[in-house]
C-alpha cells in the first residue's frame, strides 16, 4: 500500500511546488512592472526652452551682458542679473534684485548673473 500512496503524495508535492513557483514569479513580475510605471520620466535639461523664451533673444541678452547661468569665480562680482518674474517675463535687473530673487525675498527665479555690457574703447577713454 505504501507503494500506491507514494505516487499520490509525490503528485501533490509537485502541484504544490508548481503553484508556489507560479505565485512567486507572478508577484515578482507584478512588482517589477509597478516599479517601471512609478519611475519618473527623464526631464529635459534646464535651459532656454524652460524659460518660455526662444533661444535667440535670451542668447543675445546673455551675450550682450556677458551672463552665466552657473556663476563666476568668487573674486568676480556680477553687476546685473536675468530673472524670470512670476508672470513668466524675463528681465535684466540689478544684481541686488537678482540676489533677492535667488534668496527668496522677491518672487521669481534667477536665470543668470551678468557682468554687464563690455566697455568699448570709446567709452573707456571718456571715463578717464
Amino acid at each position: 500500500m505504501t507503494d500506491l500512496a507514494a505516487p499520490g503524495r509525490w503528485a501533490r508535492m509537485t502541484v504544490h511546488a508548481l503553484r508556489t513557483a507560479t505565485t512567486v514569479a507572478s508577484l515578482t513580475l507584478l512588482v517589477g512592472l509597478g516599479a517601471v510605471q512609478v519611475a519618473p520620466e527623464p526631464r529635459p535639461p534646464a535651459g532656454t526652452d524652460r524659460l518660455g523664451m526662444s533661444v535667440g533673444p535670451l542668447d543675445a541678452l546673455m551675450e550682450q551682458n556677458r551672463c552665466s547661468m552657473t556663476g563666476f569665480d568668487r573674486d568676480v562680482i556680477p553687476s546685473t542679473a536675468i530673472v524670470r518674474t512670476p508672470t513668466g517675463d524675463v528681465e535684466l535687473v540689478s544684481f541686488d534684485r537678482g540676489w533677492a530673487v535667488f534668496s527668496g525675498e522677491v518672487a521669481g527665479e534667477l536665470v543668470a548673473v551678468c557682468l554687464g555690457p563690455e566697455r568699448t574703447t570709446a567709452t573707456a577713454s571718456l571715463s578717464h
